[in-house]
This record gives structure tokens, C-alpha cells and sequence, in this order.
């Protein structure tokens, strides 16, 4: 399905479920597109939620962009909901998606019923955060071929086919400027001071298996919202809803569920 945006934008979308339950928006990450959830929308409709996953801006099937920004991306959502006629959603976002669920929830708090954010960041300050940022936009830009290396060794064949599969098709497909535009936003987001503000509950994931540095940055983001649950998933990296989706769909099943 699609929409147009007062911007002039088609985002696509896909929508699953029955429409009565409880929506849960699903968020995509970097370079990838709403067939990311493919876990996820197999799984939770039968768990009793309505399930919305769009292709954000410059990805997917959804129109490219002259400018990426992370808070037309957040603006997207709620003309979605609007168009769909909902109220309120459970805003669910895993890297890329997680940064653009907490846009969404501080800009529209009003349609953010619970708010879930995995393998993300809240800002990107510190020399060591801005370094790895940045340094991932020069492998997009001059070294492509090492960026496909780099999934090949994150995504083990033996062990990750299908991930390492996926984002490698995704990975050719998407349009490298869009991919340096995006990228160049994350790379200067920062929302961290408005987290405080936050009224609904939430929760930050992070995989284990990326180090210290991916937790802290996790950290810091559950640090600053009030009514948070913050868990570590064994085993997981970004995206872990692909890379260990049962332990995430348990977390976010129970989140979702819990009073």
C-alpha cells in the first residue's frame, strides 16, 4: 500500500493483522526496508497485534529524498497512523528505526502508546561515537565493496545465511545517496535531553555481541527515560530481531503485554 505525504512523498507500506488489536508501527534499520521484520510479522499477529511496517524515506519501495532528515521520517509515521485512522501506536525500532522511534516519541507523544527501541542510539557526542559514524559513511562512499565484506564478517554464512543474504541484496539495491544521506543524519542526531520528558513506558534492547561500546550507547539512552526496562539480549547484535528472534519477540511479546 501507499501513501502520500503533504510533502509529496509515497511511503510505501504494509499493513498485518486485524486492525481491532493493538497497533505496533515496526521501524526499519539502515539500508534495509520493511522485509527486515519478516520474523516478526509472521509471529505477532497471532500474539493479538495490528502490525504496521513502512519503508522509511529513501528506502525500500518508498520515494527518495533531495534532504534525509530523522524528523520528517518521525512526521511520516503520524500521517501514516492518520491516514490508517489510529490513535495511537506501539512505536517498535531497531537501529536506524530505534533512533526514529524516539524522534516520533518526543515530537508526537500523544500517538505514542509505548515506545521500544533496539540496538540504537540516542546521540552521537563523543569522539568514539562520532569517529565510528563517520567512518562507516566513508566505507559507504569509497569503499563499497568493503562494506559488503563487512556483513559477510558480522553475518556468518554458518550461522546467519539468511541476515547476511538479506542485506546484501538490500545493500545493491538502495541508492548509495540516500544511503550517505541517512547515514549523515544519524551521524549528527542527538535526543538525548529530550528523553527526560518522556511519559509512556519504554524499552531499550541492545545485543551483547557487538561489545561494550553498542551497550553503553544503549545505556545511555535507557538512562534518560524515566519509565524504562533496559535488557541485554545473549547472543544478539544489530539487528537482533533477524539475528535472535526469539529472544527479542520474547522481549517485546512480554513488554507489550506487561501493565
Amino acid at each position: 500500500m501507499r501513501v502520500k505525504t503533504p510533502d509529496n512523498v509515497r511511503l510505501d507500506f504494509s499493513t498485518f493483522g486485524d486492525k481491532s488489536d493493538p497497533a505496533l508501527v515496526l521501524l526499519h534499520g539502515l539500508g534495509a526496508d520493511r522485509n527486515m521484520w519478516s520474523p516478526q510479522i509472521c509471529k505477532y499477529p497471532e500474539h493479538g497485534f495490528f502490525l504496521i511496517a513502512p519503508d522509511m524515506r529513501g528506502h525500500g519501495k518508498t520515494s527518495n529524498v533531495d534532504n534525509f532528515k530523522i524528523a520528517d521520517c518521525a512526521r511520516d509515521i503520524s500521517e501514516l497512523l492518520g491516514y490508517l485512522e489510529i490513535e495511537q501506536a506501539i512505536i517498535l525500532g531497531v537501529s536506524m528505526g530505534g533512533v526514529i522511534a524516539q524522534q516520533f516519541a518526543c515530537d508526537f507523544p500523544h500517538r505514542t502508546d509505548r515506545l521500544i527501541v533496539a540496538d540504537s542510539f540516542s546521540e552521537v557526542t563523543s569522539l568514539k561515537e562520532k569517529i565510528a559514524g563517520w567512518m562507516q559513511w566513508l566505507t559507504i562512499k569509497f569503499a563499497p565493496g568493503l562494506m559488503l565484506k563487512s556483513f559477510e564478517a558480522a553475518y556468518p554464512e554458518s550461522k546467519q545465511a539468511n541476515t547476511l543474504q538479506y542485506f546484501k541484496n538490500s545493500f545493491k539495491n538502495i541508492n548509495r545517496k540516500q544511503l550517505l544521506q541517512a547515514r549523515a543524519a544519524l551521524n549528527r542526531f542527538n535526543i538525548t535531553f529530550r528523553l527526560e520528558n518522556l511519559a509512556i513506558p519504554a524499552l531499550v534492547l541492545v545485543g551483547d555481541q557487538f561489545g561494550d561500546f553498542a551497550i553503553n550507547m544503549a545505556k545511555k539512552t535507557a538512562a534518560a527515560i524515566p519509565d524504562v526496562c533496559f535488557q541485554i539480549l545473549k547472543g544478539g547484535y544489530d539487528p537482533s530481531n533477524l539475528v535472535v528472534p526469539e529472544k527479542f519477540d520474547k522481549a517485546v511479546i512480554n513488554f507489550c503485554n506487561s501493565n
